[in-house]
């Protein structure tokens, strides 16, 4: 590469290349470890490169089993019916009623939003 100097990062796993004035981030695949379930899994160079792109400050932490997993489990949560304070109907609610608050149908929710 003519005109590349290479550049020395905190970050081994990532090159940083000064390209005429330009810096450009280079990344290469990462082994990490499940918290879940222990297994590694490759956190890939265009993964990484996606995470920078989107801000996020964070390496996953989940394989992708795990991950998928975990966003199942929170699909299949367990719902409530309770009547709404505003309108009298009957609402499904993914959270216990309590008496001491009031619940709304997901319309007058929206309304009470709105105001």
């Amino acid at each position: 590469m003519t005109g590349a100097t290479r550049l020395r990062g905190a970050n081994p796993q990532t090159v940083n290349i000064l390209f005429y004035g330009e810096v450009y981030r280079m990344y290469t695949d990462k082994t990490l470890v499940c918290k879940d379930c222990g297994n590694e899994f490759v956190f890939t160079a265009g993964e990484q490169e996606f995470y920078a792109e989107k801000g996020f400050t964070n390496e996953p932490q989940r394989c992708k089993q795990c991950r998928d997993a975990k966003k199942n489990a929170s699909r299949n949560r367990e719902m409530f019916t309770a009547i709404c304070a505003s309108c009298g109907k009957e609402a499904i609610i993914p959270f216990k009623p309590r008496d001491d608050r009031p619940v709304y149908c997901s319309e007058c929710f929206a309304k009470q939003k709105g105001e």
